[in-house]
């Protein structure tokens, strides 16, 4: 082999190991690209259901606050309630439940405790009264003292907006009505655009909302709340370690993507948590400092505060 032929052979070995290393390059810059566009598509989305669901939550709770106001000023309702009519009383919250249902959709109960915070009526009981609230319900006392509305997140034999009005009579306190809503309306909502949800509340709370002592659990940390869930991503998110969770958040899980938000009461006490979820099948690789990556003991899921 000449000289010329050699230097030629050389040149074909530089070409193609250049070319090699072009390709390799543009690979890893389409990948790098791809992943970035698809992190960032999914924070966005993550950003997407936490204001959706604080916005529908809030609507709830105001929706709750103004039936309640609306129901403590109801002529028909207060003239039965001071005549300590109870058959009239619970005929009346009834065909007002049943109008509320037919004209908005919305299915809710009603409480109404009397003057010493004892239970006076039950729309979904008539048998029960006189149940003392005042030791677990301490949204009631406040509306006693202050005499004001209070709408809340609550906790009592079962996790609700619970939105309380106080009823008065010449300036004195004479009882309160309460109207009661689940998260179901606010599942719906959010199903429709396509994120599944999650209420977690804390099992110490257990001893006060014994109607979910039997619903399934999460980590042995959270009890969860509502009845209707999507049970493949609620296995994905059985798996992470929730124990580092701040007031808010994300976090990835298998192919799951996971943003929530603490519950808290009228008292700004954590109760739990609302967890948004939807599937993202891009994991997410998150390597800045400000977050936290994937968790030696639990490979597969990734968190960010």
């Amino acid at each position: 082999m000449n000289l010329f032929d050699k230097v030629i052979g050389r040149i074909d070995k530089i070409v193609f190991v250049f070319m090699i290393g072009v390709l390799s390059f543009s690979f890893y810059f389409i990948y790098t690209l791809n992943q970035s566009y698809s992190k960032k598509q999914a924070l966005q989305s993550l950003d997407n259901a936490l204001f959706l669901t604080r916005n529908l939550l809030e609507e709830e709770e105001h929706h709750a606050l103004s039936l309640s106001l609306l129901l403590s000023q109801d002529k028909t309702f207060l003239e039965a309630f001071y005549t300590h009519d109870r058959k009239k009383t619970f005929e009346i919250i009834h065909q007002k439940i049943a109008s509320l249902k037919k004209l908005q959709g919305c299915s809710v109960e009603v409480q109404v405790h009397d003057a010493s915070l004892h239970t006076y009526l039950r729309s979904w009981d008539y048998a029960v009264q006189g149940v003392p609230l005042a030791s677990f319900r301490q949204g009631l006392v406040r509306v006693k003292k202050s005499q004001k509305p209070l709408v809340s997140i609550e906790v009592g034999k079962r996790l609700n907006i619970k939105a309380i009005s106080p009823i008065l009579k010449n300036g004195k306190f004479q009882g309160s009505i309460e109207v009661i809503e689940n998260f179901e309306h606010l599942r719906k909502k959010l199903s429709e655009h396509g994120y599944a949800l999650f209420i977690l509340l804390n099992k110490k709370y257990l001893n006060i909302a014994t109607t979910l002592k039997h619903n399934p659990v999460v980590l042995q940390r959270y009890v969860l709340v509502n009845e209707d869930y999507d049970k493949h991503s609620f296995a994905s998110l059985k798996k992470f370690d929730m124990s580092n969770l701040k007031s808010s958040g994300y976090f990835t899980q298998d192919n799951h993507a996971f943003a929530y938000f603490s519950i808290k009461n009228f008292e700004n006490i954590d109760l739990g948590y609302f967890v948004i979820v939807f599937e993202n099948s891009t994991p997410l690789m998150l390597k800045t400092k400000d977050e936290i990556t994937r968790n030696k003991a639990n490979s597969s899921g990734v968190i960010i505060q």
